[in-house]
């Protein structure tokens, strides 16, 4: 098979650190450690697994960012992947082949894979204090240290490991407990958006919205901000929702996933917190070299860039003893963190998915919003708007961290047969 794969070289990760000031396209070759490699297709590492024969793989901004040397090179996630790996997390895809204690009416059947590599996945018994929570995106075995009957390697989910493969491949493999059948009405490009739509809903559902009436969303315009806003009407928040992004491009989506005001950004930090302060009846302090906070703000600030300048942008919008809830990706950067303590804030980091209490049941995320989905709850069938092939890597790589510049929302890699 075919796949995109991802194995650092440290001399060539340093070459193209500099090199990518002048062409930018050397982070997608082989000088950076990524290429597309004709490999053998992934065994199935026991009897509850199958393998899945890939339909649509979404480009993740985390997957991208870490290819394009987004991430530090003695980043902490080093710990909790393993290479080379296939890479790849966002998916539909149809089941090839199942183990012996699968049943076999799973083959044939279009599905998404809820990709962590959790307790459950590596065969652990018993399994962590986290995963029997239900919090299994911070399940305590990601690294590996106990590797189960199945001997997975270190990796957070399927597409950070050297196991599975991942869906910018042609094949990959995954857990019976990980399957979730699309229906029918179900549109591919519909079913590989609930990846991302549940990382913003288990954001949603991680958040204390008790009381809370006005809450802004840092960074709405892209996929994890709308996801954000969609999921907060969803599970049936009724108060006010703000969207700030740095362009208007995005306006028409903001609105249908139900956000009140698209705020822009007006490229100068004085009207910027004039306009937050404006919108909320905040008031504006003044400090020395044009620093700039509130007092007042938003009751709840969900932070869906994940940068330093962001993060300290949303502790110094939110109201004190507010909540910030911080959903991008961040890494290392320069934090203000004065209103974090002096205001009393909370801020509370949220990554991947789990089980959710939802209209008092416990639910797999994944499945709260493929249900929202398929009942019209949410409408995501316009959102992604670039496809690409494999052979087109370089180009979907480079294209999608311009997603701006090249009016991408959401892009994938297909599969599919081409008509």
């Amino acid at each position: 098979m075919k796949a995109a794969i991802y194995k650092v070289n440290p001399l060539g990760w340093a070459t193209c650190k500099w090199l990518k000031h002048f062409w930018k396209g050397c982070l997608g070759t082989k000088l950076n450690g990524f290429s597309i490699r004709k490999i053998p297709s992934p065994k199935l590492p026991g009897p509850e697994w199958v393998c899945i024969r890939t339909r649509l793989g979404g480009i993740c901004g985390s997957d991208a960012g870490m290819v394009m040397q987004k991430q530090p090179p003695d980043t902490l996630l080093q710990a909790y992947s393993s290479q080379p790996m296939g890479m790849g997390h966002e998916n539909v895809g149809e089941v090839l082949l199942v183990g012996d204690n699968v049943d076999e009416s799973w083959v044939g059947k279009r599905v998404i894979v809820e990709p962590t590599l959790a307790c459950k996945q590596r065969g652990l018994d018993p399994v962590c204090p986290r995963c029997a929570e239900g919090n299994f995106s911070s399940c305590q075995h990601f690294s590996a240290d106990e590797p189960g009957p199945y001997g997975l390697p270190p990796g957070l989910s399927i597409g950070y490991n050297s196991m599975t493969g991942g869906s910018w491949g042609e094949y990959f493999v995954a857990h019976v407990s990980q399957l979730f059948e699309v229906p029918d009405h179900v549109s591919d490009e519909e079913a590989v958006m609930v990846d991302p739509f549940a990382c913003s809903a288990h954001g949603v559902f991680s958040t204390n919205l008790e009381n809370v009436e006005r809450v802004l969303v840092y960074g709405g315009g892209g996929i994890i901000g709308l996801g954000v806003i969609a999921s907060l009407r969803a599970s049936g928040f009724t108060g006010t929702i703000d969207a700030y992004d740095r362009g208007w491009s995005m306006k028409p989506h903001i609105r249908t996933m139900g956000a009140d005001e698209l705020l822009v950004d007006p490229g100068n930090k004085a009207e910027k917190y004039d306009m937050f302060a404006v919108r909320t009846g905040a008031t504006v302090q003044r400090v020395r070299f044009g620093n700039r906070t509130l007092t007042g703000g938003y009751d709840v600030v969900f932070d869906c860039v994940g940068t330093g300048d962001s993060f300290t942008d949303c502790l110094k919008l939110c109201r004190g003893e507010g909540q910030v809830t911080v959903l991008g990706t961040l890494q290392v950067g320069r934090v203000g963190l004065t209103s974090l303590w002096f205001r009393e804030i909370t801020a509370r980091g949220v990554y991947g998915r789990g089980i959710e209490s939802h209209d008092g049941i416990d639910t797999p995320t994944y499945k709260v919003v493929l249900d929202w989905i398929a009942n019209g709850t949410i409408s995501v069938k316009d959102l992604v708007t670039h496809h690409f092939r494999l052979d087109q890597l370089h180009e979907a790589l480079v294209k999608s961290t311009e997603k701006a510049r090249h009016g991408i929302i959401k892009a994938v890699f297909d599969f599919r047969p081409k008509d």
